[in-house]
């Protein structure tokens, strides 16, 4: 084995981390190992963790049933099966939590329990879901009365149909004939149709309170997460808020409609949608039940305030219908990146820096004493601010020659650009790096208070305990403090508190992670 170290790239250590707090260390190591080395064979992953086999087969089978590993033949040795991580995927278990939200947002807790037991499996049937889920359901409830699974069986069907949930591919029927199995990738059309289902079968195992399932009709259709439809889902997220801060909460809900009406006439990864018309818009407001009756009143206004605003959320594409509407993913996303490389420059280099870098966006290219008269400020301090940014990626210069006569000398000037892809890319490394240490940092302090932090748990599910068998309130006081001392409690509030901030940063640094990807993907897209 080669002794040179292949250096994770910020991203690659996010990845890494995420797993191994998400699985383990065991899983986090394997998954480490793939970072680092790309496609690899079974015994080379042993030989570069130094693990066991055994712990290796189980780490990528993990891996393998979370989405996050893919297999294939070697080109080299058919026979062999290579490796290969999908950083996404890692990267992915940071919006988990999103996710959950998202979906009790559009539907409800039924079908947030059934992607929650989804992404703990990682991949199962439908029937194993919806087992699994009502069996949580009826836990929760504590009622005598068992769920009828038939509710959650409607509820896959939406996930489905709204592509949240997508089929695993298919095995090759002869494929355990041959030492590396193959997979078959499925037809786009198949990819979200759930099969029929007898729920009576599952209403009895749940009557019974079974805890397994079984065999069953559906065990070889498996379902897993659709990780770029949530993706979409919180890019839209995004830009309603951006719409609802920029305008108001209606103009929110206005374009909030309109994207659901954009996601039905185009591709879901276009880089500019189909037009809508004003008909067809205003005909959806009028059917959104509880929307605003401020936006039904003043709807032309809103609709003229979205379109005619600088930040481009809506583009007008034509007049027949009453105006033809889309948007042009591009140009929005490129107005909210440069708010956030603004927002970088101001807190790093401070206000005479953002003028500069500001005006040498809006002119393309501009030489020192434009820039200096054009945003006003001293000779000195121009220089200096500019040749900072360039220092840091945020300016670039270009050097043009003024003549080409073979003789005597060739005069040259510089002007200062902005390339925009390059700062993008710049900043984006710096967002990987700050999440990475905000992960760490939660890390670090919840393992070195771990003793401290399970004594205050289990002090408080005693007092809420004693609390339901109406113990005296003095007497709880008494043994609060007999158990933790004020100096212990105060700690564990400022743990607490220090990593609710953590992972409120971690959120904000994965909303600017997802507008600067977003921005590049389709900057980049023909």
């Amino acid at each position: 084995m080669s002794s040179y170290t292949y250096t994770l790239s910020p991203f690659s250590q996010v990845c890494r981390l995420l797993m191994n707090n998400y699985f383990g260390e065991i899983v986090g190591q394997v998954g480490e190992n793939l970072l680092r080395r790309g496609n690899r064979s079974l015994f080379d992953i042993k030989t570069g963790t130094g693990m066991s086999l055994w712990d290796v087969k189980r780490a990528l089978a993990v891996l393998i049933h979370h989405n996050i590993v893919t297999f294939q033949a070697s080109d080299r040795n058919p026979n062999i099966a290579e490796y290969s991580l999908i950083p996404h995927n890692a990267y992915c278990i940071l919006r988990y939590p999103k996710y959950l939200y998202t979906i009790k947002r559009i539907y409800g807790s039924s079908e947030e329990v059934l992607i929650e037991i989804l992404l703990n499996i990682g991949q199962a049937s439908a029937s194993d879901v919806i087992f699994q889920s009502a069996n949580r359901l009826n836990e929760a409830i504590d009622d005598v009365k068992v769920l009828n699974p038939s509710a959650l069986y409607q509820s896959f069907q939406k996930l489905a149909a709204d592509n949240f949930i997508i089929r695993c591919s298919k095995i090759e029927k002869n494929a355990f004939v041959e030492n590396v199995p193959k997979l078959l990738e499925l037809k786009e059309e198949e990819k979200f149709i759930v099969p029929q289902l007898e729920m009576e079968p599952i209403a009895k195992l749940l009557r019974e309170k079974a805890t397994q399932l079984g065999e069953h009709s559906d065990s070889e259709v498996i379902w897993r997460v659709n990780h770029q439809r949530f993706d979409v889902e919180l890019r839209n997220v995004i830009l309603v808020n951006a719409a609802a801060r920029r305008v108001d909460a209606a103009a929110g809900e206005l374009y909030h409609l309109i994207l659901k009406l954009w996601r039905e006439a185009c591709p879901v990864e276009a880089r500019t949608s189909n037009g809508v018309s004003h008909s067809l818009i205003k005909d959806a407001v009028r059917k959104n039940d509880g929307g605003s009756p401020l936006l039904m009143e003043h709807f032309d206004q809103y609709l003229r305030v979205l379109y005619e605003d600088s930040t481009c959320l809506i583009s007008r594409t034509g007049d027949s219908g009453g105006g033809q509407f889309a948007v042009n993913y591009a140009d929005v996303f490129e107005n909210l990146a440069c708010a956030i490389l603004d927002s970088v420059v101001l807190e790093r280099f401070g206000s005479k820096a953002l003028r500069i870098f500001r005006l040498t966006r809006m002119q393309k290219f501009i030489d020192q004493d434009q820039m200096q008269n054009l945003a006003m400020i001293p000779a000195k301090d121009a220089k200096m601010f500019s040749y900072k940014l360039m220092e840091e990626n945020y300016l670039q210069i270009k050097e043009l020659k003024k003549g080409t006569s073979n003789v005597g000398p060739v005069k040259s000037f510089n002007l200062f650009y902005v390339d925009l892809p390059q700062v993008v890319r710049t900043v984006l490394e710096m967002s990987y790096k700050s999440l990475f240490n905000a992960i760490a940092r939660q890390t670090h302090d919840l393992t070195a208070n771990k003793l401290l932090l399970e004594k205050h748990a289990w002090m408080e599910n005693m007092l809420e305990r004693l609390r339901g068998e109406d113990t005296p309130d003095d007497l709880l006081a008494d043994l609060s403090e007999s158990t933790m001392t004020a100096a212990d409690k105060s700690l564990v509030a400022k743990i607490h508190k220090l990593s609710d901030n953590l992972t409120l940063g971690q959120s904000q640094a994965d909303e600017t992670i997802l507008i600067l990807e977003s921005y590049l993907k389709f900057h980049f897209m023909a």
